[in-house]
């Protein structure tokens, strides 16, 4: 008799187990709540990620294109010291690439043609010039670049559109340009 419950006990044991039933019900909803939202967090930093890495892919083949053609240009000193690279008129020209080779201006022109057509494959409305220019931080486009003409530094300025939504943003948070200055 010492090991048996008493009645009363017996009686409510059925009804307090329904109620812890309800409490881990109750305590599933709420943590699959947290989870949601977690989830959701990290499906949002991972889509920043994504566009953050899109962006400096994006600034990384504008800055190599913009080497790419101040390289040309000191391989080409007497097309760049005459001008020719910052005239804009771009052309292929065939003798360029033999090893006959091709006079200061063809070689400018056929430079600038390969470095617009490399632009336009690899960046987004991307758009680029030479120029003079003593202030080369400025300008918004190619119709737009701000060029001053003073001085003797030559500046390459390269614009596209980042984010992608058909223009190019010019403020100080999104800066879709890349621009360096360089002597000959």
């Amino acid at each position: 008799m010492g090991t048996s419950l008493p009645a009363m006990r017996r009686k409510d044991l059925p009804r307090m187990t329904n109620r812890q039933g309800g409490f881990t019900l109750i305590e599933v909803m709420v943590s699959t709540v947290v989870l949601a939202v977690g989830l959701l967090g990290l499906a949002g930093l991972q889509a920043a990620s994504l566009s953050s890495n899109q962006s400096a892919f994006m600034r990384t083949q504008a800055s190599a294109l913009a080497y790419d053609l101040a390289d040309r240009m000191r391989s080409n000193v007497a097309g760049g010291t005459s001008g020719f690279y910052a005239a804009g008129t771009a052309s292929y020209s065939p003798g360029c690439s033999s090893t006959a080779g091709c006079s200061p201006l063809q070689m400018a022109q056929n430079d600038l043609a390969e470095w617009n057509a490399a632009i336009t494959t690899y960046l987004p409305l991307g758009e680029g010039l030479v120029c003079t220019d003593s202030t080369p931080g400025d300008g918004a486009s190619v119709l737009n670049a701000q060029c001053d003409g003073v001085g003797n530094l030559l500046s390459i300025k390269i614009w596209w559109d980042d984010d992608r939504d058909g223009v190019i943003n010019l403020s100080p948070t999104n800066t879709e340009r890349f621009v360096i200055s360089f002597r000959l």
